[in-house]
This record gives structure tokens, C-alpha cells and sequence, in this order.
């Protein structure tokens, strides 16, 4: 018979072999190293810099999206164009989905910030949830398809 932890050992390997948990989990990681750049970043604008916290977080997540188109592409969803014109429409939609994802955040951090008075690293905190889900969303759906038509 076997115990708990070796039927908990049995089920997490056997999810891990799953190439789709393998990307939920890369996605993870990359998104946590966004999430720093975006935050470091707006940290320096912010404080090192002297910028308005809006300037400085726009700014932000422009470095965070550079960031994250190319680490999503190599590796999280692991795209191969075969041409140029396949590269460049993969790049258009990319950030067109996040530039739709930074309006979003950049209004939600201006409401939490502006007009709710959350200081600005807690109004990035809560509003990243959101962008996070959103951007994974739309990069599986939208971007980064296996199978294009």
C-alpha cells in the first residue's frame, strides 16, 4: 500500500509531464521576473530619477513589455517564424494585446493611485494581478498560437 507521500510524489510528477503545466509554470517565472523589471524600474524613474509616478510607471511597463515579448517568445511558448513577415505580425500582436494590457494598467494605477490615494508600489501590486491573468490570456490565445491559420 502506498502511502500519502508517495501517491502525492506520483501525481505532481505526473502532472509535470504535462508540456501544458511545464508553460503555466514557465509563464510563472518569467512573469515574476517582469513583474521586477516593471517594479524596478518604476522604483528608479520614481526615486533615483525624480519623475512623476505616472510618467515613471508608463515607462515602466514599456521596459517590462520588451521584457516580456522576448523571454515569452523564447521561453514560455517557444515560437518558430519561419519568415520575417511571421516574426513581424507575431511582434504587432503581441503588443498590440500589451499595449490593450498596459491602457489597462496604467488606468487602473491611475484610479488606485490618484484618486484612491494607495501609495505607488501598492496600487502597481494590485493592479499586476489582473494584468498578469490578462497578458496570459491573451499571449495563449491571441499571440503565441502553435497552430496558425
Amino acid at each position: 500500500m502506498k502511502t500519502l507521500w508517495q501517491r502525492l510524489r506520483k501525481s505532481i510528477r505526473g502532472a509535470w509531464e504535462s508540456e501544458r503545466i511545464r508553460e503555466l509554470f514557465r509563464y510563472c517565472v518569467i512573469g515574476v521576473l517582469t513583474t521586477a523589471v516593471s517594479f524596478g524600474t518604476l522604483w528608479v524613474f520614481e526615486n533615483l530619477c525624480g519623475w512623476n509616478a505616472n510618467l515613471a510607471n508608463a515607462l515602466s511597463i514599456i521596459c517590462a513589455v520588451l521584457f516580456a515579448y522576448v523571454t515569452n517568445k523564447l521561453f514560455v511558448f517557444r515560437t518558430h517564424c519561419t519568415s520575417a513577415a511571421d516574426l513581424v505580425r507575431e511582434a504587432v500582436s503581441f503588443f498590440a494585446a500589451r499595449g490593450f494590457a498596459m491602457l489597462v494598467e496604467w488606468g487602473g494605477f491611475y484610479i488606485l493611485h490618484d484618486f484612491l490615494r494607495l501609495p505607488s508600489m501598492w496600487a502597481k501590486a494590485a493592479i499586476s494581478v489582473i494584468v498578469l491573468v490578462l497578458n496570459y490570456v491573451l499571449s495563449k490565445l491571441v499571440v503565441f498560437r502553435k497552430n496558425r491559420n
